[in-house]
């Protein structure tokens, strides 16, 4: 899967971009981490800014984010995705340890 570039200019703009391209970046946000766990990686690319920045997601973030990633697949009632976040959310959780969850 490509890593998404947003373009954005302002705070404003950038918000806008998250929300338009929020089905790529939240699928990417799966693979990524997926891909993270193999390589033991604990900052995974999830977008570029502007072709000039990375956006990453520190493993800090990692259950708080796919919690939010659960809830944008509620909401689309897409329900087989639902599924694979919360079996990642489980993969995680084993990857990073009783003692970094909670």
């Amino acid at each position: 899967m490509d890593i998404p570039n947003l373009y954005f200019e302002t705070k404003e703009e950038f918000l806008e971009q998250l929300e338009v391209h929020a089905h790529v970046i939240n699928l990417h946000v799966l693979a990524a981490l997926e891909v993270a766990m193999l390589i033991n990686e604990f900052d995974p690319i999830i977008a570029y800014l502007n072709d000039e920045y990375e956006l990453r997601l520190e493993h800090t973030d990692w259950i708080g984010n796919l919690e939010n990633t659960l809830v944008y697949f509620e909401e689309i009632e897409d329900y087989d995705t639902c599924e694979t976040v919360i079996t990642l959310l489980k993969k995680v959780e084993t990857f990073l340890g009783k003692d970094l969850v909670n």
